[in-house]
């Protein structure tokens, strides 16, 4: 396939969404696309059409959708202009995008929070065949697409299974209703919260340091670190262990926030940065899968939500905050019995997980052959 390539700009219209509190993670009749994987809801829309939607900043991730919506500021909505739709298909522009992601984050520009410009979307070079070309890549790329989501669908369903095991044994967090005693996090964590240690631009120290991403998701995903260099040797407690309860301190999404998980593999020599808080729980009080399951709830997130503080788009909490929120505390029996439950459907996600890696992989293989005229 010999096709000519042309400035991504030159057959779209691009702009950024907007800033909007009223959106919410439950209410609202429609979406509204922040940097999350998982859009909010609104009740009022701005936006009609088909499109491609990318994460600006945190979590770069791209989304096609087609219909009404809103969307957060830092989220760039791509159209095809109606002049160019006999010179570019959507939904390989959409595949396009994907494969342009890791150039995205090399271009990525700021502090702790990262974030795209315009112009690196625009002057994406998108090679243009002719469009029944087009066409028949995309195909291609949805077929294998929908055998990902098939088993991205059975990983959820798993989850589903987790949360219906949690209700059961415990009930709502929110309403209680076997009336377990509440505690805060600060009465079973004692002295444990700390901060990581984040790479300097000046560090001669040499190590190994988690990104954000391995927390944000909800699930630990180890694959997220990178080799940096730091201003001094991170202390021991800055270092990963499987009893570390890692928390999102800051994000420009506010569902991002307070986050927590629990490492699932421990390389050695791996640190956690300083946009993350750390803490440890006292065995004899909480289960950490009890833990993380609970710190998910609704019931925790508004807690986290109403004390999370913004600075020039960033949301934030602090180690009081995150001491201050309680939960529903069962039985230690009870909470060990919920961990077996979980450490079994685990095993099984596991395997979901293998097999959803070797479609990933398969899918990435196509790709990119397919936007090198291979395909």
């Amino acid at each position: 396939m010999n096709s000519l390539a042309v400035n991504l700009g030159d057959v779209t219209k691009i702009k950024t969404g907007k800033l909007d509190a009223n959106a919410s993670s439950e209410d609202g009749e429609y979406p509204f696309f922040t940097c999350a994987q998982k859009p909010l809801r609104i009740s009022s829309y701005s936006y009609d059409c088909e499109c491609v939607l990318i994460a600006g900043n945190g979590d770069l991730n791209v989304k096609y959708y087609e219909g009404k919506f809103d969307a957060y500021q830092r989220t760039y909505i791509v159209e095809v202009l109606p002049e160019k739709r006999n010179r570019l298909h959507l939904r390989y522009a959409y595949h396009f995008l994907e494969t342009y992601l890791d150039t995205l984050r090399e271009q990525s520009i700021g502090g702790i929070i990262k974030y795209i410009k315009m112009g690196n979307l625009t002057d994406a070079q998108i090679p243009l065949p002719p469009l029944a070309e087009q066409k028949r890549i995309a195909a291609i790329l949805d077929a294998a697409d929908a055998l990902r989501a098939k088993r991205r669908e059975a990983l959820a369903q798993l989850d589903a299974l987790l949360q219906s095991s949690f209700l059961t044994l415990f009930g709502d967090p929110v309403s209680n209703p076997m009336g377990w005693e509440r505690k805060t996090l600060a009465s079973f964590i004692g002295d444990s919260f700390r901060n990581g240690l984040s790479p300097s631009s000046s560090g001669e120290v040499d190590g190994k340091v988690l990104t954000l991403s391995a927390i944000t998701s909800g699930s630990f995903v180890g694959s997220f670190a990178r080799v940096a260099k730091f201003d001094r040797v991170p202390s021991g407690n800055q270092m990963l262990t499987r009893n570390t309860f890692l928390i999102c301190r800051g994000n420009g999404n506010r569902e991002m926030v307070g986050i927590g998980v629990f490492p699932t593999q421990v390389e050695g020599g791996v640190c956690f940065p300083d946009t993350m808080i750390a803490c440890n729980p006292d065995a004899e009080k909480v289960a950490n899968a009890y833990l993380q399951s609970v710190w998910a709830s609704t019931h925790v997130r508004n807690q986290i939500a109403s004390g999370a503080r913004t600075t020039n788009g960033t949301f934030k909490v602090n180690q009081g905050t995150l001491g201050a929120v309680s939960i529903p505390l069962p039985p230690l029996p009870l909470q060990q019995k919920f961990a077996a439950i979980v450490e079994s459907i685990e095993r099984q996600k596991t395997t979901q997980r293998a097999h959803l890696a070797e479609l990933d992989a398969l899918f990435a293989a196509l790709q990119h052959r397919a936007f090198r005229g291979e395909l």
